[in-house]
């Protein structure tokens, strides 16, 4: 189950990060404080987000 967890919390956290990373800098580039975005608000939110979402799918196959 930690497994399943760790799992979806890493690739979906990665995919947030990366969305808030690069995202602001392809929008706006001349903004100095966009990467900010990714490190310090979706990296971190997306991770804990994603450790919910592969506790549900844990539980709900049963393992």
């Amino acid at each position: 189950m930690l497994r399943t967890m760790l799992r979806w919390a890493i690739v979906l956290g990665a995919i947030g990060f990366l969305g808030g990373f690069v995202g602001p800098v392809i929008v706006t580039p001349e903004a100095n404080q966009g990467p900010l975005l990714g490190l310090l608000i979706t990296g971190p939110l997306g991770f804990i987000l994603d450790l919910l979402v592969g506790l549900g799918i844990s539980l709900w196959q049963g393992y």
